[in-house]
């Protein structure tokens, strides 16, 4: 039974387990190493009679069964604890940093490499809890992609346009009132539209984005339906215990935090979110729909991801696509940088030091332990370095290959760089009110945001700050700075408000 993947035991724990672990790799295996060790038993029963005499063989026999019940009780629960612990224990790591020690000027508990959105809000949550936190940047502001800059008066955003887990239990709105700030306050909910196949599609709400696509694919009326419930209901579980930390944990940190019950029970309790965490985004789209255009249409959002969907996690792509259908997307007030601006504000308020232009050269790492930072000839003392920069800086640069394990250096070097855009910002002497904040339009292949209808303070009076992007390869352009480079950006340019002014008419005469 074991050979042909279908342990006897298979059947006596599908009466026990909901219809959701039948199939779960871990719930087999499982059952295979239970069935193994009644098979052993029964053999080992069969030769007691032949070795042993009474009333040692009913002893024997007896202790092997009460031995067998216990370990099938036990097994279930401790066995994919004890897998996932086993992996986790190799990066699993704890620093005792004694916050009540008087420290020398250039010694901090934290050092933070970065300032990130990523890097701002570790800083934010840490030096809330007391601790003494560095940030660090090579930049002239903070921010990362998650800043602005300004020209003329028009504001626009470096990257940052649309952000999602703003609802009532979402990750970053957790996270703002846990810091003591209204999230309504810093967002502002945008208004998308998507074109498609000539259609335009705009919805203020997840029961009018239903009801078009409906409209649109009317032979998927019931599948759509079906589709966005199931997404609701895993998204709600993904969510059930955010309170305790703020965001999901992965399976180590529930068994670490929760313990070894919760997660044999967590299939169980979440049962819409862990089929979709076993299944890729595309084949949970083949799930539910025939319709190729309606597949494509709904994963109008992956470049938020980068990845095609047949690549994705299912549940990647529901907490980072499908939430904007859910419950939205949003825009910061001010522009990026004044959310970025209003992270430092809160690290320095909370005596955390921030400084600009400070490009760290290593990351100081001594008997595999981290010691600090060194930017020149400057050092920072620390026991713990988060750094909020790309892998392949961190470890092959700041941290060096000399004292990584070789196996975990080569598979930083074989990391895919990201995927790029190109940007074409524009400030424009238009009044583009009518128009919704974000426009994705699938027929051409661009996305386009207008700032300023987000917020009408990043744009002059009767005018507004446009920003175009669309799809780049990197390794396609030109060495930057030289003539080569300046004539490819400033055809594709053109190219691209050319592609706009298919959706606002003269755009090109009022830049």
């Amino acid at each position: 039974s074991i050979a042909v993947g279908h342990p006897f035991t298979l059947q006596a724990s599908k009466r026990d387990y909901p219809k959701i672990y039948w199939r779960d790799r871990s719930f087999i295996m499982i059952n295979s190493v239970i069935s193994g060790v009644w098979a052993a038993i029964f053999l080992l029963n069969s030769i007691i009679p032949l070795v042993l005499d009474k009333p040692y063989k009913i002893v024997a026999s007896n202790v092997l069964i009460v031995a067998g019940v216990i370990f099938s009780i036990l097994i279930p629960e401790r066995l994919p604890a004890y897998l996932h612990m086993r992996r986790f224990k190799k990066y699993d790591w704890r620093v005792e940093v004694d916050q009540g020690r008087s420290r020398a000027e250039d010694e901090y508990d934290v050092v933070i490499v970065g300032s990130g959105i990523g890097g701002l809000t570790c800083g934010a949550l840490l030096s809330k809890r007391g601790y003494r936190i560095l940030v660090l940047e090579q930049h002239y502001q903070v921010g990362g992609y998650c800043s602005s800059f300004t020209r003329a008066g028009f504001t626009f955003n470096v990257g940052v346009s649309d952000v999602s887990g703003l609802w009532e239990k979402g990750p970053v709105a957790l996270f703002l009132r846990g810091l003591g700030l209204k999230p309504e306050d810093l967002f502002i909910r945008n208004r998308l539209r998507y074109v498609f196949r000539g259609e335009t599609i705009e919805a203020k709400d997840l029961e009018e984005f239903v009801e078009v696509l409906s409209e649109l694919f009317p032979a998927e009326r019931g599948s759509v339906r079906r589709f966005f419930d199931d997404a609701a209901m895993a998204y709600e579980e993904c969510y059930r215990e955010v309170e305790a930390y703020g965001v999901p944990l992965p399976a180590e940190l529930i068994v670490k935090v929760f313990g070894p019950k919760k997660l044999l029970n967590y299939p169980g309790e979440h049962p819409h979110f862990y089929d979709w965490m076993n299944k890729t985004f595309s084949e949970k789209l083949d799930e539910y729909f025939e319709d190729s255009g309606l597949k494509r249409l709904l994963c109008a959002l992956i470049g938020y991801v980068g990845v095609r969907p047949e690549e994705m996690p299912a549940s990647s792509a529901l907490t980072a696509i499908i939430s904007y259908y859910l419950h939205g997307g949003y825009f910061p007030r001010g522009g990026a940088q004044s959310y970025a601006e209003t992270l430092r504000k809160f690290i320095e308020n909370h005596d955390g030091v921030v400084l600009l232009r400070h490009r760290v050269d290593e990351i100081l790492v001594e008997d595999q332990r981290v010691r600090g930072v060194r930017l020149g000839g400057k050092l920072f003392k620390a026991p713990v370095v988060v750094a909020n920069a790309n892998a392949k800086t961190t470890f092959l640069k700041l941290v060096g290959e000399d004292k990584l394990d070789r196996r975990f250096a080569e598979y930083i070097r074989g990391l895919k760089m990201s995927p790029s855009c190109f940007a074409v910002f524009l400030g424009v002497d238009m009044d583009l009110r009518d128009y919704p904040s974000i426009i994705v339009n699938l027929d051409d292949g661009f996305y386009l945001a207008i700032n300023s209808n987000a917020d009408p303070s990043l744009a002059p009076r009767d005018k507004a700050s446009v920003m175009i992007l669309t799809e780049a390869n990197y390794r396609d352009f030109p060495e930057r700075g030289t003539s080569e480079y300046a004539r490819l950006k400033n055809r594709l340019a053109g190219e691209l408000v050319k592609k706009a002014e298919k959706l606002i008419p003269d755009l090109s005469k009022h830049i």
